[in-house]
């Protein structure tokens, strides 16, 4: 039985919720945050540890700085633009959740705590055959996408990336025990051009005893004893002794924690895939996307399940 204007009333549902969401979500960040004169974006402070000191800048301008930073500007248009809303998205939900980073600055650049920035200046330093283009297409991305966000139930989303996932990112659930419907396990074919995607590291046996520090005359026995539904290890017994597989990556400094170990003559290799924690967007995978044409929103949608693209109101 059709009920007359069914399908009218529940688009305007849909646009009241998205309407909602936007209006939830710009009033959480204004409250945060000065506010700008009108048609500006919102200003926010930034902590430098390395110079131990804060700094104000626009939103989106702290974009183009980090941008710059996290993801090779060479990629992509429309990678740069997904890597935009990423870390338009993490940042406004860090600033929404009120963080409590030293002298009371809104970000910082410690990526053990936020993520990556670097000033024109130093980006032109680390480019100097090439800045003023790479600039500017690092700008046009963040601007292409200005005040955009990503939301799942009416909220920013934690907007997690990494350099290259190995062929599989991982989920949320695997990774921390918290089930998360925008972080799910997905395939991923595009990030091979990562020299990270398939590499070997070699330990002699006065590494590995110094670095899990061990007797010199102790034999070493490594196994691993559980792995994620992705392939990544999630734990091992290092002579008999269990530990996360994080914290043996920690130990080795190991790009990710999905590998294969053998011993050959007391030397430990690692056949390593991926670099970082696999969750969400992977960078190199992002970029590879962007290769084959598909565009931003195409690229997120892969990374992120169910989530929404909101543009903030400024």
């Amino acid at each position: 039985m059709r009920i007359p204007g069914f399908k009218k009333r529940s688009r305007l549902i849909l646009v009241a919720v998205s309407i909602l969401a936007v209006v939830l979500a710009s009033l959480g960040l204004m409250r945060a945050l000065k506010k700008p004169p009108p048609g500006s974006e919102p200003l926010i402070t930034l902590y430098l540890s390395a110079e131990d000191r804060v700094i104000e800048l626009g939103l989106e301008e702290y974009l183009v700085g980090t941008v710059a930073a996290e993801m090779p500007a060479d990629f992509g248009l429309e990678a740069l633009k997904a890597q935009a809303v990423c870390a338009r998205t993490y940042a406004v939900r860090k600033i929404i959740e009120g963080r409590d980073y030293p002298r009371g600055a809104h970000l910082t650049d410690d990526i053990n705590n936020c993520q990556a920035y670097v000033s024109g200046d130093e980006f032109a330093r680390r480019n100097p055959a090439n800045y003023r283009e790479l600039w500017s297409k690092i700008e046009k991305a963040v601007q292409a996408t200005r005040g955009i966000i990503m939301v799942y139930d009416q909220q920013p989303i934690d907007a997690l990336y990494h350099s290259t996932c190995g062929g599989k990112t991982e989920s949320a659930l695997a990774s921390t025990g918290k089930d998360i419907p925008y972080l799910r396990s997905v395939s991923c074919q595009y990030c091979q051009a990562s020299r990270y995607y398939e590499s070997q590291q070699v330990f002699s046996p006065q590494q590995l005893q110094n670095l899990i520090k061990e007797k010199p005359d102790d034999k070493i026995s490594l196994k691993i004893t559980s792995r994620t539904p992705a392939g990544r290890v999630s734990r091992l017994e290092v002579n008999g002794q269990s530990l996360y597989a994080e914290t043996f990556r920690r130990w080795l400094g190991l790009p990710s924690t999905w590998w294969n170990l053998s011993l050959d003559e007391g030397y430990l290799v690692v056949n390593s895939r991926g670099y970082g924690h696999g969750l969400g967007m992977c960078q190199y995978g992002a970029g590879g996307m962007a290769a084959a044409q598909k565009s931003y929103k195409q690229i997120l949608q892969h990374y992120y399940q169910h989530i929404e693209l909101l543009s903030l109101n400024y």
